[in-house]
């Protein structure tokens, strides 16, 4: 009976279950050119400036360098241009993987 009633469950589980669907990936511009950070890229959405629309900050694992690209558009249509690297008292900040 217990054999039943979990064959029964997980036969109901599997019917109502859906995979996953997700959409082709998008490369994200500044200037017109697709960012290329190398490979391991970590890219990050936050308002850096407090102007109330979301920057692109994105950690590069050539060096550990982060790169902070202002958004010049909405936060519904960013808009990026150049970049800069983040710095602490003039000093570029790096962040090592150990």
């Amino acid at each position: 009976m217990i054999l039943k009633l979990f064959s029964g469950l997980w036969l109901s589980i599997m019917v109502f279950a859906q995979m996953p669907v997700f959409n082709p990936g998008v490369m994200i511009n500044a200037g017109g050119t697709p960012i290329d950070v190398g490979f391991y890229g970590s890219p990050f959405v936050y308002d850096w400036d407090g102007d109330g629309v979301k920057d692109l900050i994105v950690g590069q694992f050539t060096g550990g360098l982060v790169r902070y690209y202002r958004n010049s558009g909405t936060n519904a249509a960013p808009v990026f241009t150049t970049f800069s690297y983040l710095q602490a008292n003039g000093v570029n900040i790096s962040v090592y993987a150990s």
